[in-house]
């Protein structure tokens, strides 16, 4: 049944309030995402995140629905279903398609006449509300709904997902289907395609048969939505392998075109992209400016790949003519108004919607654009002569700065509506002690098979443990709007990782005939320990320079402690819960150290081999500052001064601006009753040095473990 049409207003316009409020800003907003056909030229696509409120997926969450909550259940007869006639008839269990090759298909060949080139992204996320749009308060044991809207009772996890494939992406492939020639780039994570095996077949079979063909160009970068510039290379590497075994058993072409997840790009991604095989980075043109300022040229060389900056136009000396129709979330083209999978339960396909965009791409191939893919548009571009400029040097970050403060939004910046559900540091250090214990476990298992112990169940299990991993690390418990529902659901997950690795260590420690072990994930070696002995407490030092901590409402210690040797010392800061104030922002934490603002000296996210020296003048700043997510932690603050924040306590983006002077970690994100302690360390002396004492601090760590007695 049909909600009356005047309480669908009322929720269609408190919910684009919220969502317009987490995603303004941005120089190129509009409030329509069908990119008028009249807009089309130097810049014809939206490409605000508008729709990205907040998103995990996991059965064994502790925030999981209630059992004797029915997941299709209409509220009051008045909630819309999820249409599910087209798969009545499928079968969940067929095997899967047998393939010979998927590789992509060959590009068009090169038309030397053909000069304008219409583009299009549409970038899928299963995971947009992870967890659905109802969770139980480990508070009260009760089910709240999203907004506390009844007609939300019901659409569990699982429930949401099934809106996004059917609702938001089915109605999209069954428009290129009715049109051959045209070619399209879609982008999802693995696990949306692991969905459509297991509960939409006939859509994988679409999108296969579409991808196999030429028309659709799938890329994928990771397997669940992760915020992957904030961790560690190995958990990357890992879900890249996982993508791949995933597009190979469904038989899909995955592309060589990267983007991803809230639009993550940097160095560090555009090198890992070469690395695992893939050719072209897509790097988010607001971004881009950002950092840079320019025009963009239509195609660069960047860490042995290429790499392309989009949407928008490209420079006009080139020659060449680029429009993007669309280049935006995937799930707001084919729904009505303000719909996005956080309003699913009364945003349907519209089907005058997705023939909007059809008449749109019409007009443009009447008006002599090419519909086509990325990677044939990059084909055609070099073909036909145009000359491939070296990238200059580029930052980490997302693709809707400065109103998300590019990665800040994910790591301490505070959300625009839900301010009261967020605790941004809470998952990502959570998020980081999580992956430590599962790469260590893995450590020490592959240390036993070394041994000759086997064990196909630890192997699958471990394998479990890394994607429930990979959705604990999805993006949307931070970020632009996450809900109360989806901050809990993933900080269950790290606290579901922890027990699982601790399971598992036991029984391969049980297994070892070992009581205490050593794990050193820099060497990937599991020692055997006669007993743990507990280091020393350190002393108390001097301070090498002042620490400047701004926390109103609430008290801070700063404390320097002796590192473990002289040139390095460790400095903590104990922050008191936040007091009740008038005036006072009692949730903003605000810790900074000295920078001389003259060069950038960090190591990328995903680069943990080399730290780039950049000057401060090699990049515009549009806004005249930038945040960097630092998973190794590392900073330079002078020349041969270094900082290092603990992830593990402060996983919290860094700010730099020159005028400044400082670099800052900022917490805007803190939920008053908090009293967190931050953790960083300050060392002089070589830049190799500084990277090897933050990895092992932060990327791979000498880990202890022992076995509780049997």
């Amino acid at each position: 049944m049909t909600r009356p049409n005047t309480t669908r207003a009322v929720v269609a316009a408190l919910t684009a309030t919220l969502l317009l409020a987490g995603c303004g800003g941005d120089d190129d907003h509009e409030a329509d995402v069908s990119g008028d056909v009249g807009d089309v030229g130097d810049d014809g696509a939206t490409d605000v995140e508008a729709g990205d409120v907040g998103h995990d997926g996991s059965d064994d969450a502790d925030v999981s629905p209630d059992a004797d909550v029915a997941p299709d259940a209409d509220v009051d007869d008045t909630t819309p279903d999820v249409d599910d006639a087209d798969t009545d008839d499928v079968e969940p269990d067929l095997p899967p398609p047998e393939c010979e090759s998927v590789e992509p298909p060959e590009p068009d060949a090169v038309d030397p006449e053909q000069r304008k080139f219409a583009l299009t992204m549409f970038h899928f996320n299963v995971e947009y509300v992870i967890g659905g749009l109802e969770y139980v308060n480990p508070d009260t044991g009760e089910l709240e709904p999203f907004l506390g809207l009844p007609f939300n009772v019901g659409w569990d996890n699982d429930r949401v997902e099934d809106y996004i494939i059917r609702d938001t992406l089915m109605p999209i492939l069954e428009l290129y289907d009715r049109h051959p020639t045209w070619r399209v780039t879609i982008e999802f994570q693995a696990y949306a395609l692991e969905i459509m095996a297991q509960r939409h077949r006939d859509v994988l079979d679409l999108l296969r048969t579409l991808a196999q063909r030429g028309q659709v160009e799938v890329v994928s970068f990771h397997y669940a939505a992760q915020l992957f510039l904030g961790f560690p290379l190995e958990d990357q590497v890992r879900s890249l392998a996982a993508t791949r075994q995933v597009f190979d058993e469904n038989c899909v072409p995955l592309s060589g075109v990267v983007f991803n997840q809230e639009g993550q790009a940097g160095e560090g991604r555009q090198r890992l992209l070469v690395d695992e095989g893939y050719s072209i980075g897509v790097f988010p043109k607001n971004l881009w400016r950002y950092v840079r300022g320019e025009t963009p040229w239509p195609v660069y060389s960047s860490e042995g790949g290429r790499l392309i900056v989009g949407p928008g136009g490209v420079d006009p000396e080139s020659g060449i003519e680029v429009t993007w129709p669309f280049f935006d979330d995937g799930e707001l083209r084919a729904v009505g108004g303000a719909g996005n999978p956080y309003t699913a339960p009364i945003s349907p396909t519209d089907p005058a919607r997705v023939a909007e965009y059809e008449s749109q791409l019409e007009a443009l191939e009447a008006d002599g654009w090419k519909l086509t893919s990325i990677a044939d548009y990059v084909h055609q571009v070099e073909g036909m002569g145009v000359e491939v400029r070296p990238a200059p040097p580029l930052l980490d970050g997302t693709w809707q700065p400065p109103s998300t403060e590019s990665i800040h939004r994910w790591l301490g910046g505070r959300s625009q509506a839900n301010v009261n559900d967020e605790e941004d540091n809470r998952v990502r250090s959570g998020n980081a002690v999580a992956r430590m214990n599962v790469d260590a476990t893995q450590v020490l298992r592959d240390a036993a098979a070394a041994t000759g112990i086997t064990d196909s169940a630890w192997d699958a299990e471990l394998a479990e443990i890394w994607k429930a991993l990979w959705h604990a690390q999805v993006s949307d418990a931070s970020g632009v709007n996450p809900w109360r529902g989806e901050v809990l659901w993933c900080i269950a997950l790290n606290e579901e990782v922890l027990a699982r690795t601790a399971a598992l260590r036991q029984e391969i420690l049980s297994a070892l005939g070992w009581d205490f072990v050593e794990v050193d994930l820099a060497a990937r070696t599991a020692l055997e320990l006669d007993d743990l002995a507990l280091p020393e407490p350190p002393d108390v030092t001097t301070p090498w320079f002042d620490v400047d901590v701004q926390a109103e409402g609430r008290t801070a210690e700063v404390t320097w402690f002796e590192g473990p040797d002289a040139d390095e010392a460790v400095v903590v800061i104990r922050f008191s819960a936040g007091a009740a104030c008038d005036g006072c922002d009692n949730r903003r934490l605000d810790v900074s150290f000295p920078w001389d603002a003259t060069h950038l000296r960090y190591s990328p996210g995903l680069i943990e081999d080399e730290v780039r020296e950049y000057s401060m003048e090699s990049f515009t700043l549009s806004e005249g500052e930038a945040y960097l997510p630092l998973p190794n932690g590392l900073i330079g603050l002078t020349d041969g001064v270094w900082l290092i924040k603990d992830a593990r306590t402060t996983h919290i983006a860094a700010r730099i601006a020159p005028p400044d002077e400082h670099v800052r970690f900022i917490d805007a994100a803190l939920r008053p009753e908090t009293a967190p302690t931050w953790t960083f360390a300050v060392f002089r002396g070589t830049a190799e040095e500084a990277l090897r004492r933050a990895n092992r601090r932060n990327v791979d760590p000498i880990v202890y473990y022992s076995r509780t007695a049997d």
